[in-house]
């Protein structure tokens, strides 16, 4: 093609106005009506991927997006905001949270804490990589604060809220330039005011890293960004959790089965380089803690999928318990993500295929013809695999579910933004407000259950964080009480004895330490367990002395099958 018929397709392609939503009734003035392409420069446009490559889910190539667009800056105030409300009053859901994560980080800060029988070098499921690439924020913190531990802990949660912030932001600018500034409002409205993402966005769960490591992977993917994407595909499989390598799934499609001459290299080596330099980094420190050469992802493999009892042992449940979970955490909106799919596919032929416009072409089977609504069903299909893989399991806990929650997002603000669209075409242009008043009623409805979901928890669940507060502030106000501590040595210890309710403690973070009384005596708090009817396998505190000293000795009394212990 010559020079000067590929500048007159760019001038005649910039011209153009699209009304891809305009019905056969509405009127466009004159002066409005776009510029013919001819046939030449329609098989250009259309046929040629290059120029397309940079089109929206319902706009070509080249043409303007007409709706509005708020700041990225406004964005960020706006999710940022949710996300340290979050941090402050959302609930500590699960005491996997407390006992894997916020121990074994209290360990690293300040050199005590409880072990479980995963991080036992005999079985080593869970890797020390996890806890030190959030131990140097958290010593920040430490040296901000001091003595009051509490404070780390509440901070730290908005250091994890903020790293959810960036992944959240990404997303939004890929939905901005790839499918439409629309879905990208929606997205922003149903991901900052879901209840599911207020409990999960700021817990500290390999299970919630993974939900943002692989929103930020969806988002690169969208942008066709790569390394960033098989990067973060990676860093979230290897580091935290090996099952969210599902959802790497339309990544693979995509450069191996969509595009394999072109991307099935580029592939094969950003994986290589990927895979290769985390599982060295987790080789490297694992080996240092535990003192011997362990892959936790392996471990955690064989232990969950080959062993003879797994995850069983720690309860099950039928479907119905994650169709409840989604059901409250996402109420009405969880009823139109399956429909993104039809509504979305069924919007795209009618704006590319309208012979209201000049540029429209036949619809067609072929990749070039759907290649801007592939990421849609293959986000689809990774949810779906997500749910076909995890609803099948007898043991079923609600952070299985976290890290499709910003998915399920994209998917239902789809669906929302396609509904005017394919209504519309059903019903005329004279019903537009009609499916407008329904996604703003939509979108209420989701708000005032979601608001009304997250207050719920706190008002019902937060109690033991305000609880363990309070006794906080009680045990550092040393000058009063004091028959209540005992005296070993140079320290005053005092001993906080909990039963059956063990799994409600928030973590040693809210223990104080280090603190010296008008003794000079130093206050040192320990959590002891007392007998309960409670006869599971309950957590040990680490042995005390240096890392990696201790988290190298194998702990006595610890077994895989939660049987209690007496020790």
């Amino acid at each position: 093609m010559t020079k000067k018929n590929m500048s007159l397709v760019k001038r005649t392609s910039n011209r153009i106005l699209i009304r891809s939503r305009l019905s056969p009734t509405d009127n466009v003035a004159a002066d409005e009506q776009p510029s013919a392409l001819s046939p030449l420069q329609a098989n250009v446009l259309w046929n040629y991927p290059a120029l397309d490559s940079f089109s929206k889910l319902y706009i070509p190539g080249g043409q303007m997006d007409l709706e509005w667009q708020p700041s990225v800056a406004a964005i960020f105030k706006i999710v940022f905001s949710v996300r340290i409300s979050a941090a402050m009053w959302s609930i500590i859901s699960d005491c996997d949270e407390v006992y894997n994560y916020w121990e074994p980080l209290h360990l690293f800060l300040y050199g005590t804490g409880f072990q479980t029988w995963e991080y036992s070098p005999v079985y080593a499921i869970r890797s020390y990589l996890y806890i030190l690439m959030h131990c140097g924020p958290a010593a920040i913190l430490k040296t901000i604060f001091f003595a009051n531990k509490s404070s780390v802990f509440i901070t730290m949660r908005c250091v994890l809220g903020l790293f959810n912030v960036g992944a959240e932001i990404k997303m939004y600018k890929a939905l901005c330039s790839r499918f439409g500034n629309g879905i990208a409002r929606i997205y922003v409205v149903l991901t900052s005011l879901s209840a599911g993402m207020f409990i999960a966005s700021c817990a500290f769960l390999p299970s919630s890293f993974s939900m943002s490591a692989n929103l930020f992977a969806i988002a690169a993917y969208i942008n066709e960004e790569w390394l960033l994407a098989i990067s973060f595909t990676a860093l979230s499989a290897l580091v935290s959790w090996p099952f969210a390598a599902i959802l790497g799934l339309p990544i693979v499609l995509e450069m191996l089965v969509v595009r394999p001459r072109e991307l099935a290299f580029t592939f094969c080596n950003y994986a290589l380089i990927a895979g290769s330099t985390i599982v060295i980094a987790l080789v490297t420190v694992d080996a240092y803690y535990f003192g011997k050469i362990v892959l936790a992802p392996l471990n955690i493999v064989l232990y969950n999928v080959f062993s003879s009892h797994g995850p069983n042992l720690y309860g099950i449940e039928d479907v119905k318990f994650y169709i409840k979970n989604l059901l409250l955490n996402w109420n009405v909106i969880i009823i139109l993500f399956p429909f993104a799919v039809p509504f979305a596919g069924l919007a795209y032929v009618l704006t590319r295929s309208s012979r209201q416009l000049v540029h429209c072409i036949a619809r067609e089977m072929s990749l070039v013809y759907w290649r801007r609504f592939l990421p849609v069903l293959f986000i689809f299909l990774s949810v779906m695999l997500w749910f076909a893989v995890f609803f099948l399991q007898p043991h079923k806990e609600e952070r299985f579910l976290f890290p499709v929650y910003p998915l399920l997002a994209v998917l239902a603000a789809v669906t929302l933004d396609a509904l005017p669209r394919v209504g519309i075409y059903l019903l005329g242009g004279r019903s537009r407000g009609f499916w407008q008043a329904c996604v703003i009623g939509w979108l209420m409805i989701f708000s005032v259950m979601s608001v009304s979901r997250s207050a719920a928890l706190y008002r019902n669940f937060f109690s033991p964080v305000e609880l363990y507060k309070v006794l906080e502030k009680h045990m550092l106000n040393y000058t009063n009480h004091n028959e209540l501590f005992s005296a070993e040595n140079d320290s005053m210890v005092i001993h906080i004895c909990i039963g059956k309710e063990w799994y409600r403690f928030p973590s040693s973070f809210f223990l104080p330490s280090g603190i010296k009384n008008n003794k000079n005596q130093v206050l040192v708090a320990e959590l002891n367990f007392i007998k309960s009817e409670f006869t599971g396998l309950l957590p040990k505190p680490y042995m005390k002395g240096f890392l990696p000293e201790v988290t190298r000795v194998i702990p006595t009394d610890m077994n895989d099958l939660n049987r209690e212990e007496i020790s």
